[in-house]
């Protein structure tokens, strides 16, 4: 339970953020004993529990509240739920009951009691004189509010010592309910154990957990024992206690804690599966690890100071680099600083869809410079070259950066586009890899040779990524483009790992591997292709995929062969177009000058270094051609 009690941890030490709503109204760290909901009715009323109005909220938009509840209330389900009422916020049907009545009669007779939290008693009282009167549905009959058991009502009180009126924003009123709460309603009960989270002995324990802690996992629960009839617990218990006793007080900190980091914008989530990595600290925000490098480097170095690099104006920046040195401390750079702080890494999801089970499928917990270490080993052995890709406008930014593929990508080159919007054997499928990245970084386990072939097998049939509704070329390929990176990244990293041998980003002009020397004559024919074309007139967005690219399956599978199709029969027109293709040629001799003896001749299936050296070759090729236009450009600028 080791991630019980760090949740609990980090709930302590981030108390002073209880109650602050961020830009989200759901990314609140909720008091003890409060949830979430959205609110249908408001209800005005005077000092002395007088109608004043009431008012529909809008219905176009969540507008969530703070309500205080007890363990029995926020768990209530079937039939029984009626007996469970909240204590001052909740549904018609439950306001209209005499538990309801008795539940806030008990809460004022205590504020009373304690004198501690005046105008909270003053609120409670005016909700409850007002209750009395029994006259709620036909009020908002007269304000032409259609009265249905369902509408959820929430209270607003005016009270002249108080400048605000909203209940649920009143944080006396949250430390006045779990003052009461945890001194009269979970004290008084009989049932009391060891607290296996805090260790605490004779302390009043809960059976019924909070849910909901992932919105997109519905009321999913992490500890449940309400499963007396199919076998959650029977057999070897025959009370659910007997399994394990949590106290109210650090199932509430500890189930609090993890709603409010599942509901930051640092969760990274597909469907019910959230993802989090936390500081156990007062700051429990840390450097992602599922970006990729260049994100993580644009969050890290936040200022125009800290920043090593401007990724506006430096192109093919290895942001894997940059990234290390940033997290190292370069540049009087401290983000992360330098303490004992605990690093928890977690996975959640709901086991199967609609049974109200929640479990955690991933932890770790690391000090934060092995955090910080394991993540930039990953950045630096598993790089290359990344297509920017879509801004978060729509737009397509041009060009390259040198890093690690997010999370995203990766999944995109193994499995392939999504068949359509949603696609549940899909979402399952990407939700187990996800986690099996997480073993990748946090454990160090090597990638699997099956995941290797996979992900070649993919990346060589374009086509399968093609965007047929594409404005553009560029637009059409785009996810081609990103997920050959990819791919790319994930062949270094596996003859990093498991062939202790490096392949350098750039061009290796001297290495003679046979599948590295072929994937170099694949992409000089796709740029012999291309430069007839362009010297026809044609655009980029005029014409189709290159031979060299529409091949590229038989190319993998068959590259003799294919090879000498390409050559003979598919290139001889560009060829001849380019008036002999000098360079070319030139090119092409050299490259087959490096084939160790019977190699080039072999048709044996091609593996993933062929797609290293057709994307270096491809690149080495843009490169020097982009060096000689600028430099005819300075030429000009200088000589006119």
């Amino acid at each position: 339970m080791s991630w019980m009690l760090n949740l609990y941890k980090t709930y302590e030490a981030c108390e002073d953020a209880v109650g602050i709503c961020g830009e989200r109204q759901d990314g609140m760290l909720l008091p003890l004993g409060h949830l979430l909901t959205e609110v249908d009715i408001i209800v005005h009323l005077g000092s002395d529990g007088t109608f004043l109005r009431a008012e529909k909220t809008d219905s176009s938009s969540r507008n969530l509240i703070c309500v205080p509840c007890t363990d029995d209330s926020e768990s209530r389900s079937s039939k029984k739920a009626i007996n469970f009422p909240h204590p001052l916020f909740d549904q018609i049907k439950y306001i209209a009951t005499q538990k309801y009545r008795d539940n806030l009669k008990g809460w004022l007779n205590y504020l009373n009691r304690a004198k501690r939290y005046p105008i909270a008693a003053k609120a409670i009282s005016a909700v409850y004189q007002y209750i009395l009167k029994d006259s709620l549905p036909n009020d908002l009959k007269l304000h032409r509010i259609s009265v249905k058991d369902q509408l959820f009502i929430a209270f607003c009180v005016n009270l002249s010592q108080s400048y605000e009126n909203r209940l649920w924003c009143m944080p006396e009123l949250w430390k006045a309910w779990i003052d009461y709460c945890l001194d009269e309603v979970i004290s008084g009960r009989s049932s009391k154990d060891v607290c296996y989270i805090t260790s605490q002995e004779n302390i009043s324990y809960t059976e019924k957990h909070p849910k909901s802690i992932n919105r997109f996992s519905g009321n999913a629960k992490l500890i449940t024992g309400n499963d007396g009839s199919n076998f959650t617990f029977r057999g070897r218990f025959e009370y659910p206690s007997q399994a394990v006793t949590v106290s109210y007080e650090a199932s509430q900190k500890a189930h609090q804690a993890l709603r409010w980091l599942i509901s930051k914008p640092s969760c990274y989530r597909i469907g019910s599966q959230a993802i989090i990595a936390w500081a156990i600290d007062s700051v429990p925000d840390i450097a992602p690890f599922y970006k990729d490098s260049y994100d993580i480097y644009n969050i890290v170095a936040s200022t125009d100071e800290e920043k090593l690099v401007s990724a506006d104006s430096t192109v093919y920046v290895d942001y894997a680099v940059a990234f290390k040195k940033a997290l190292s401390g370069y540049n009087a750079l401290n983000i992360l600083r330098k303490h004992k702080r605990r690093i928890a890494v977690m996975s959640t999801d709901a086991t199967t869809k609609n049974t109200g089970r929640l479990s955690v499928t991933y932890y770790r917990e690391l000090t934060e410079d092995e955090y910080v270490e394991r993540i930039m080993q990953w950045h630096d052995t598993c790089k290359w070259y990344q297509p920017f890709g879509k801004t978060p406008d729509g737009h397509i930014k041009p060009g390259y950066f040198i890093g690690a593929p997010a999370f995203d990508r990766i999944t995109l080159a193994i499995f392939g586009k999504r068949r359509k919007k949603k696609d549940e054997s899909y979402d399952k499928i990407e939700k187990s890899f996800r986690e099996q990245l997480l073993h990748f970084i946090f454990d160090g386990e090597r990638i699997p040779l099956s995941i290797l072939q996979a992900t070649v097998g993919r990346v060589s049939n374009p086509f399968s990524f093609e965007n047929s509704n594409a404005k553009n070329n560029i637009e059409r390929w785009l996810d081609w483009e990103i997920a050959l990176g990819a791919a790319c990244a994930l062949i270094r990293k596996y003859y990093h790992d498991d062939k202790k041998e490096v392949y350098n980003v750039e061009l290796e002009t001297n290495r003679d591997d046979r599948d590295y020397l072929y994937g170099r004559l694949l992409a000089i024919a796709d740029d012999i292709e291309s430069c007839a074309r362009f010297k026809q007139g044609k655009t980029k967005d005029e014409v189709s995929a290159t031979n060299a690219i529409r091949y590229m399956t038989a190319f993998a599978q068959n590259p003799f062969r294919t090879w000498n199709l390409l050559f003979t029969q598919q290139l001889n027109p560009y060829i001849q177009q380019l008036s002999g293709a000098d360079w070319h040629m030139s090119l092409i001799r050299e490259i087959m000058c490096k084939f160790k003896p019977r190699e080039y001749e072999s048709n044996v299936p091609l593996d993933g270094l062929y797609l290293l050296g057709f994307f270096a070759q491809k690149q080495k090729i843009f490169e020097e051609r982009s060096k000689k236009k600028a430099n005819k450009d300075v030429d000009k600028e200088e000589n006119p």
